[in-house]
């Protein structure tokens, strides 16, 4: 534990070590009064020398850099640009270009002779660590006091003495040759971590970035939750020099080939989706990682599932999907007159209309009478209840012997939830056969009491069964043990209100004769 605890240490001042301090001289700024005695030309040697003695007492062998005019202007972020400010504005161009200490000198007039005054920030903690305050009467002698007074204005950053001067490491800093360039690395994943030789890089933490780095080749790798580590070799030459690092290597298959059950399959289509994107199967090339896939068919269940692709590898979907179903109402019609035919789902009869019933999704129904035929056009939907009225073409009383069946269509029917007319027509009006018989002169009160109580407990009964069946209408039904019990439900409900609203009529028609008679 011990030995690892010391690795660990080992590891972590050596990444310190290596990464250098960027330290950003910007153009000095001549202030109004002194525009006409300070040319252009004069301002920037000004500053040159300023850079000049900034790279000798903060040296390179020391982890060091001196960003150059150049530099500064690359590591930009787009839309910002240099201005003329000072104290916190100061700072925030610091951190737009990723210095760690930032000065700027200004030139401007005290008493009559020229004055140079600069401030040097430090940018993480906003904090002045030091200020440089020279005056002249000429530009020569500015130059000679900036010359004598800012190497312990650049030393402080180092915790120095301002009076204290290195000549081992001005002499060191002749041999240092090398440049350092401003690189934008970028991923296609955006948000991934960069690190550059194996070490992370303390301005630069996720992708899209900009970083300063030492001329010369090096390994540049980024690192994403879900797709895991990339790199790519290259040799920083240049400014502004992008280094892209893509994830093609990192990508896996997934092939989906689900078993779907009976013949629907080649009714519908396959439809498949990754991460909410439509792809075309069966074979789908995806990152490395954790995938949402969602599969579905016109005809049968739909799956959602989640899957990890792994590199170089294939995922393969192969599950058995059951057939869809949902609820049909069928009601079948010759010249406006309702009709009772028999009825056929995918070659089996199931019963004679009215029909109600679950039926698979992308069915065959068929109506079939003595010598004749027709195919119902309906399109089913997954756990709903559709209603269908098929007109018939061909007359079923030259050939049938149930016939015109007007009279027991008088039971309406019961919306189950989700019903939808996708054909023609709609539920038939109740029709309730009134004739009863007229009671005897000798016992009219009696009569008339006993049509009072039918017709009383006839409207009770009609009343319940109506809140009963309303009750199963309204309920959500997603699947299909719940359409059971609501269509179960629902007729119990609407034979009670059938019920109730015969013996009312019944009733009242012997109020009226007991009453008439």
């Amino acid at each position: 534990m011990r030995r690892i605890t010391l690795s660990f240490l080992f590891v972590l001042l050596f990444t310190v070590d290596v990464w250098a301090t960027y330290v950003a001289v910007l153009e000095t700024v001549v202030e109004d009064d002194v525009k006409e005695l300070i040319s252009p030309s004069d301002r920037h040697y000004l500053t040159n020398v300023l850079r000049e003695i900034a790279v000798k007492q903060l040296p390179a062998t020391l982890s060091y850099t001196i960003m150059t005019q150049e530099n500064i202007l690359e590591m930009l972020p787009p839309g910002k640009s240099l201005e003329d400010c000072e104290g916190g504005c100061l700072v925030e161009t610091g951190k737009n270009i990723a210095a760690d200490y930032i000065c700027q000198a200004r030139m401007g007039t005290f008493s009559g002779m020229l004055r140079l005054s600069a401030e040097l920030y430090e940018t993480a903690s906003n904090k002045l660590i030091a200020s440089l305050n020279v005056q002249g009467a000429n530009l020569t002698e500015i130059l000679q006091a900036v010359r004598k007074k800012s190497p312990g204005f650049f030393r402080s950053i180092m915790g120095g003495p301002a009076d204290y001067v290195d000549e081992e490491v001005v002499d060191n800093t002749k041999k240092e040759s090398k440049k350092f360039y401003a690189v934008e690395i970028t991923t296609r994943m955006i948000g991934a971590t960069p690190s550059i030789d194996g070490n992370v890089i303390p301005n630069c933490t996720e992708t899209p970035c900009k970083t300063m780095v030492e001329e010369g080749r090096h390994n540049f790798s980024v690192s994403h939750k879900r797709f895991g580590v990339a790199n790519i070799i290259v040799d920083v030459t240049e400014n502004n020099q992008q280094v892209s690092i893509s994830y093609d290597s990192y990508r896996g298959w997934l092939w989906v080939d689900p078993v779907f059950a009976g013949p629907a399959a080649a009714k519908g289509k396959l439809d498949i989706f990754v991460d909410g994107v439509h792809k075309a199967g069966p074979m789908i090339e995806l990152n490395a990682g954790f995938h949402k896939v969602q599969v579905s068919h016109p005809c049968y269940d739909p799956v959602e599932f989640e899957v990890k692709i792994e590199r170089n590898k294939t995922s393969v979907f192969s599950q058995s999907i059951p057939r869809g179903r949902g609820g049909l109402r069928l009601n079948a019609e010759f010249d406006g007159r309702p009709q009772k035919v028999a009825v056929f789902i995918e070659g089996l009869e199931v019963g004679k209309t009215p029909y109600r019933g679950e039926v698979p999704l992308c069915a065959d129904v068929m109506l079939k009478g003595d010598g004749w035929e027709e195919s119902v056009q309906a399109k089913f939907q997954w756990h709903k209840t559709i209603l269908v009225t098929h007109q018939l073409a061909n007359n079923p009383n030259k050939t049938s012997t149930d016939g015109d069946l007007t009279q027991s269509m008088t039971e309406p029917y019961v919306d189950l939830g989700g019903v939808e007319n996708n054909m023609v027509g709609a539920s038939i009006p109740a029709q309730v056969d009134t004739s009863v018989a007229v009671t005897k002169k000798d016992v009219r009160w009696v009569a008339l009491a006993l049509s009072a109580t039918v017709t009383l407990t006839g409207g009770v009964l009609a009343l319940v069964g109506n809140n009963i069946a309303k009750d199963a209408a309204s309920r959500n039904t997603k699947f299909i043990d719940e359409l059971k019990k609501n269509r179960e439900d629902a007729e119990f409900g609407q034979s009670m209100r059938f019920v109730g609203i015969c013996l009312t009529l019944v009733g009242a028609v012997g109020l009226g004769l007991s009453i008439a008679f």
